[in-house]
């Protein structure tokens, strides 16, 4: 990667990425980073623009980024800017590297003035950086404007600069629309509390519901028992009744054979008098 520099020294610009945790020392140290500074002043357009391609040349760079295109216009016109930054960009595709364009602008809703210099109808992406002020407090956004022959979503998003580097956050809507920094943070302590107070609910109704089973469950458990005991009672009530109805029944055939006998023995009587 080639980072071409026109607004400060290599050591000013390690320095300052140390503070969201980015240590670029690392990588050039490796070779993976290289960078290359000059005022603009200091040479003519057509020199920088041979230094740089000496660079590319040199560090086969994959990736080469200018910052930035506001200072370009120091080479002396905004005319010398727009053919420096064209002949860069050639190249650039020429050899099958990505180039990375950082600019200062002054408007957010026209891509063709984004650059300053004309020349954002030849790039493929543009993202803006903004700063928006919010509820008393300045927060820093990111959209994407550009992205030629891909989908993209067309809402900011917030970005923060942290100890471990750049995070992106979600799109966060309220009512009033996207929310950032504080007002972000109060709405999500607030759906917080409610989806807090919710589960609570709902672990209190399922408790109740849990107990209200095993009180019907109990209940069930005690209706089928005396079901089943009412159904014995039923049942040695009939076991009764039938040892009752056949000991009548028994004792009547026991009274009809006496009663047989007594006729046979009295008709035995008279025929041998």
């Amino acid at each position: 990667m080639l980072y071409a520099n026109f607004e400060e020294s290599p050591e000013a610009m390690l320095s300052a990425m140390l503070s969201p945790g980015i240590d670029l020392q690392v990588y050039v140290d490796n070779g993976t980073l290289n960078i290359l500074t000059a005022m603009p002043e200091s040479m003519g357009a057509e020199e920088h623009l041979l230094r740089t391609f000496e660079a590319i040349k040199a560090h086969q760079a994959d990736h080469v980024i200018v910052d930035s295109l506001s200072s370009c216009q120091r080479f002396g016109s905004e005319r010398i800017a727009f053919e420096f930054i064209v002949r860069l960009v050639n190249r650039c595709k020429e050899c099958g590297a990505t180039i990375i364009l950082i600019n200062q602008a002054e408007g957010f809703t026209n891509t063709q003035e984004i650059s300053g210099i004309g020349i954002s109808s030849i790039v493929d992406s543009v993202l803006a950086l903004r700063h928006i002020d919010v509820g008393g407090e300045v927060n820093r956004m990111i959209l994407v404007m550009k992205a030629r022959g891909s989908k993209h979503s067309n809402q900011y998003r917030e970005f923060l600069i942290t100890d471990d580097g750049i995070d992106i956050a979600d799109v966060y809507v309220g009512i009033g629309g996207a929310l950032t920094g504080a007002a972000r943070q109060e709405q999500e302590a607030k759906e917080n509390a409610e989806w807090l107070l919710k589960r609570q609910q709902i672990e209190r109704k399922e408790q109740e519901l849990v107990k209200k089973q095993t009180t019907i469950e109990a209940e069930a458990t005690i209706a089928r028992e005396e079901l089943a005991a009412a159904d014995l009672e039923v049942e040695q009530l009939k076991l009764t009744e039938s040892v009752l109805v056949n000991g009548s029944t028994r004792r009547g055939e026991m009274r009809h054979e006496d009663s047989d006998s007594e006729r046979h023995r009295s008709g035995d009587k008279g025929g041998q008098e």
